[in-house]
C-alpha cells in the first residue's frame, strides 16, 4: 500500500516528467537510450522510490504516447483517403508497412558497434527496398511518418 508521502512524491514525479517532455528536455529515442536507466535510477534515489516504480511511470508515459502518435498518424491517414491523395488500400498497406517498420525498428540500435559505412550501407539498403515497395504500391514514402525521415526522405505531409 502506498502512503501519502508517496503519492504525493509520485505524482510530483509524474509532474516533472510532463514538464521535461512538454519542453523537450527529455527526448530519448530509440537509438539513444543509453542514459535513460540512469535517470531512473537517479529519480528513484532522489525521491526515496523504488527502481521499478520509476520505470512504471516511464514505461505507462512511453505507450501512452505512442498510443497518440499512433492515433494521430491513422487520423491522418484517414484524411487522405478522404482527399483523394491515397486510397482506402494504400492506407492499408502504409499501416502494414509502418507496422513491419516499427517492428524491425530495434536492430537499429545494436548498430552503435558498427562502422558509419555499415550503418550507411545499412540504411541505404532498407532506403531502397522501401523506395521500390512504394514504387510498387504507387505510394509517397512521405506518408510513411518518420520511418521516411529517419532515412532521409522529407515531406510536407505530416505536420
Amino acid at each position: 500500500m502506498i502512503n501519502i508521502k508517496s503519492k504525493i512524491t509520485l505524482s510530483l514525479l509524474v509532474l516533472i516528467l510532463t514538464g521535461l517532455g512538454v519542453f523537450g528536455i527529455t527526448r530519448v529515442s530509440a537509438q539513444d537510450s543509453s542514459n535513460y536507466p540512469s535517470i531512473i535510477q537517479k529519480l528513484a534515489q532522489k525521491f526515496g522510490l523504488k527502481e521499478e516504480d520509476v520505470q512504471a511511470v516511464f514505461n505507462q508515459d512511453k505507450e501512452e504516447r505512442h498510443t497518440q502518435m499512433q492515433a494521430r498518424f491513422e487520423e491522418q491517414l484517414a484524411q487522405a483517403v478522404t482527399d483523394g491523395k491515397i486510397t482506402e488500400t494504400q492506407k492499408q498497406l502504409i499501416l502494414e508497412k509502418h507496422k513491419e517498420l516499427e517492428a524491425n525498428r530495434q536492430p537499429w540500435i545494436g548498430m552503435k558497434d558498427k562502422t558509419h559505412e555499415e550503418r550507411r550501407a545499412a540504411r541505404d539498403a532498407e532506403r531502397q527496398e522501401l523506395e521500390s515497395w512504394a514504387k510498387q504500391n504507387g505510394i509517397d514514402l512521405d506518408y510513411l511518418g518518420g520511418f521516411g525521415h529517419r532515412m532521409g526522405m522529407r515531406g510536407e505531409w505530416m505536420k
